[in-house]
């Protein structure tokens, strides 16, 4: 089982956007997958109809009360499984705080199903907490949207400096641009500053277009609804650049 990221300090920069994508994109490509939303909004669940848990599941994952399969619920597609938000999340980073092994504790909860699937995809909420610790300590990539704007790489940096200062898993952690139009000069001016140049970044971008935004109102992957889309292959060739480093 491999486990890869979305994951930014800062939001707005189509995290979920990416997670929804790629797990739809992995699981068309045969793998096992399994999308985890950690976000409290829930946009995931809510894009792929799967109804949020009810109060207190977190919690009783992390006493040990209720194993985290029994979260797992199935989507319209054979091989793409979800673990629905809960508004409950917001309280993740303080329940963590409390326990002994606080920046392992959920990669403990999910080797009670690890052979089950071949990659799991977390939707990761816009904070540096002890929520952030456990995703860095179990992922075995992290993939972090930003918008080509001398502010999201700002953050980026300060991302790789808040992984750098931690203990345990060393991940590889490598941004994606997202949002992409190259008639904005500052755009192009970026990609091709960072593309082919630094290897912090993938090489595949997703270019800006109107029917990601309709994502929320379909309420399904880009590729279900609009498959000419050049952003629905170059999701496609995002995966395949993805799976192709964790494999």
């Amino acid at each position: 089982m491999k486990v890869v990221s979305l994951y930014n300090i800062k939001g707005g920069v189509g995290k979920t956007t990416f997670a929804v994508n790629i797990a739809y994109e992995a699981a068309m490509q045969g793998l096992r997958t399994l999308l985890w939303d950690l976000d409290p909004q829930g946009s995931s669940s809510y894009i792929l109809r799967i109804k949020p848990h009810i109060k207190g599941d977190i919690s009783q994952l992390l006493d040990g009360k209720k194993p985290l399969a029994r979260l797992i619920k199935g989507t319209q597609w054979p091989l793409l499984d979800v673990i629905p938000s809960d508004f409950d999340l917001r309280r993740l980073s303080s329940l963590l705080e409390a326990k002994k092994t606080q920046s392992s504790k959920l990669s403990k909860s999910m080797k009670t199903f690890g052979r089950e699937y071949d990659l799991v995809v977390l939707d990761c909420a816009p904070e540096a907490s002890t929520v952030s610790e456990n995703v860095i300590n179990f992922s075995d990539l992290i993939v972090v949207p930003i918008i080509p704007n001398p502010l999201s790489i700002n953050t980026f940096e300060m991302l790789l400096k808040f992984a750098d200062g931690l203990t345990g898993k060393n991940p590889g952690i490598l941004a994606a641009f997202n949002m992409v139009d190259r008639r904005k000069h500052l755009h192009k001016q970026l990609l091709e500053k960072y593309l082919n140049r630094d290897p912090r970044f993938l090489r595949m971008y997703i270019p800006a277009s109107s029917s990601i935004e309709q994502m929320a109102s379909q309420r399904a992957p880009l590729e279900t609804f609009s498959h000419r889309s050049i952003s629905t292959t170059a999701f496609a060739d995002l995966t395949t650049e993805i799976l192709s480093l964790i494999t």
